[in-house]
Order: structure tokens, then C-alpha cells, then sequence
């Protein structure tokens, strides 16, 4: 009786596996379509290798054309000429600076001890002290504004960066353009403080309409020293913690043709 069964279940498994349907196999053609189709998806590895750094390359140091009025490199003798009447300008407005060493793209790279321009204080977020390395002409155009800012109530400016080796970071994506960081005229500043010891701090303020943040804003947009300032109003992606400004730097000079 075991026998018989055991003999009755193994016939109608037999059967069963003989019923079952076979997976339909796709065809020649069918399967060269969806070779085709996962070579031509990108890898993450190409994905990310497409992307800009943020580290300039030799191709983002040949190109030239997004820099200011007469750059070139290296420096030549009518940027020389240039940066020679820039340090004149600071002689004659009592700036106490010094030369120092050559970082990236910075013409004339400078130091002022007193980090201090038309009665304003600049001091580092990061809590450094030493004084920032920066070219002649953004001293310049932080002298010129100083006393703007001093009339607003600014007291001091506590800044993130000055110079900097990098590209373009702006509207969340890099581009291949060196950054005016680069060449030591841009600036990255977090907050201003007033007469008063208050903090106008721009991640947390600027949202809010914080009065000083807006005058100090339309202020150097006025002054034609700077560049249009970035702000979270115009570009909340890239700078919704900051101003980045940067100086209108000429490198031409009447002297040299």
C-alpha cells in the first residue's frame, strides 16, 4: 500500500513539472535592445566625473574672458603699473600694509595688520586673528566703502573667507569660471555688528528684513567699488548664509599701453 503511494505522488509531480509553463526567452534582437539600453545609461562614476569641481583645472585657468578689465597671466607690466597706484591710494589714505607671499591668482597679494578699513573692523567667523591675505585693489574698495558703513552703524564685519582656490560656486552649481576668491578681491561675510554690540547675522536675519542687512546691501550696490553683492535674495541656493562681495578690480594703467 506505501508502495503504491509513493509510486501515485512521484507520477503526479512528474506531471506537474511537465505543466508548468516555460519563461518565454527573449530573441536576439529583444536582447541587444537591452544592451544597448543599460550602455547607454550613465554610471554615478561618469555622472560625478561630469560634474564641475570645485577646484580649478587648467582648462578654468585659461579661460579668461570672465575675468576683470586687463587681467592676464602672469601679470603684466601694465598690471603692475596698476597695482602700483592701488598701493599709492593706501599710502595716501593712512592703510598700514605690507607685502606678503603669492597664493593662487592674486596680482598683488597684501596684508593689512589692523584688518581695519574706513573705521570698520574685519575679523575672521573662524575666530583667526592674523591678518588675511588679500589683493591691493579689495583694500581699496574696503576703504572706500568704510565710511558708508561706518555711518550705518557697522562696526564690524566678521567675514568667512577672503581668499580662497576655487571655482564659481553659485545658483547650487559650480562652474568651470575661476573664482574672484581666487584672486584674492572676494570676500564672504556671515554677519555685521553695530554701534550698539548687536549682530546682524545674515543666515538668520536677513529673512526677516534685519534693517542694517538691507542698508548695508543697497549701500555697497551704490557704491560702484563692488560687483552686485550676492544675498539670499538673489541667490538663495549658494548664498543663503552670506554676502559675497567683490571688488571692481581694473588691471590697466594709464602709464603702460
Amino acid at each position: 500500500m506505501f508502495r503504491l503511494v509513493l509510486v501515485v505522488a512521484l507520477v503526479a509531480g512528474v506531471a506537474r513539472v511537465e505543466a508548468a509553463p516555460k519563461k518565454p526567452t527573449k530573441s536576439k534582437t529583444e536582447a541587444k535592445k537591452a544592451d544597448a539600453s543599460k550602455k547607454s545609461k550613465p554610471s554615478k562614476k561618469s555622472q560625478r566625473q561630469a560634474q564641475v569641481s570645485r577646484i580649478p583645472s587648467r582648462r578654468t585657468l585659461d579661460n579668461l574672458q570672465h575675468m576683470p578689465h586687463g587681467f592676464a597671466w602672469p601679470p603684466t607690466p601694465a598690471m603692475d603699473a596698476a597695482e602700483k597706484q592701488c598701493e599709492a591710494k593706501l599710502d595716501r589714505a593712512n592703510i598700514t600694509w605690507e607685502h606678503t607671499s603669492r597664493d593662487g591668482r592674486i596680482v598683488n597679494p597684501i596684508l593689512v595688520p589692523s584688518m581695519t578699513f574706513g573705521g570698520v573692523k574685519y575679523s575672521s567667523a573662524w575666530g583667526s586673528t592674523a591678518p588675511q591675505k588679500l589683493d591691493c585693489q579689495l583694500a581699496l574698495a574696503l576703504e572706500t566703502i568704510g565710511p558708508e558703513l561706518f555711518a550705518l552703524g557697522v562696526r564690524e564685519v566678521k567675514f568667512g573667507s577672503v581668499y580662497r582656490w576655487s571655482n564659481v560656486r553659485a545658483f547650487g552649481t559650480t562652474k568651470p569660471i575661476l573664482s574672484r576668491h581666487g584672486l584674492g578681491i572676494a570676500m564672504d561675510i556671515g554677519s555685521f555688528v553695530d554701534d550698539s554690540g548687536r549682530s546682524s547675522i545674515v543666515k538668520r536675519d536677513y529673512k526677516d528684513g534685519d534693517q542694517l542687512l538691507i542698508a548695508v546691501e543697497n549701500a555697497i550696490n551704490a557704491n560702484g567699488s563692488f560687483r552686485t553683492v550676492l544675498t539670499p535674495k538673489n541667490d538663495p541656493i549658494s548664498h543663503s548664509d552670506h554676502f559675497h562681495i567683490e571688488a571692481v578690480a581694473d588691471y590697466t594703467s594709464p602709464d603702460v599701453p
